[in-house]
């Protein structure tokens, strides 16, 4: 249930990061909070379902609308985003082994 509701938190950030990350306040208001968010979240599948949930919006706002147009556009706030998103989305996958069995971190002294 957790994942379930990081998933959806996630996505809802995303695409509110999406829609905001034009203005140099947006941009910096969304990557810091996912930031935050996903060095508070738990390692293993809760992390990983918000990153998840948060790159799906992202990228597809950078591809084609109907329209022609793109709510992630190919300039510096654009670029900004997709590459803070996929930081979120590698730290998330780095530190899945990380929520392994404690005990199992060596040797008992």
């Amino acid at each position: 249930m957790r994942t379930l509701g990081a998933l959806v938190v996630g996505a809802v950030s995303g695409a509110a990061g999406t829609l905001v990350h034009q203005h140099w306040w947006g941009l910096a208001l969304a990557l810091v909070t996912g930031l935050v968010v996903v060095a508070w979240l738990p390692a293993g599948a809760v992390r990983l379902a918000f990153a998840v949930g948060w790159c799906v919006p992202v990228v597809r706002g950078a591809l084609a609308l109907p329209s022609g147009g793109f709510l992630v556009a190919a300039n510096a706030p654009g670029w900004s985003f997709l590459a803070g998103s996929g930081v979120l989305l590698v730290a998330a996958l780095l530190t899945l082994g990380s929520a392994a069995d404690p005990g199992s971190r060596g040797p008992a002294s």
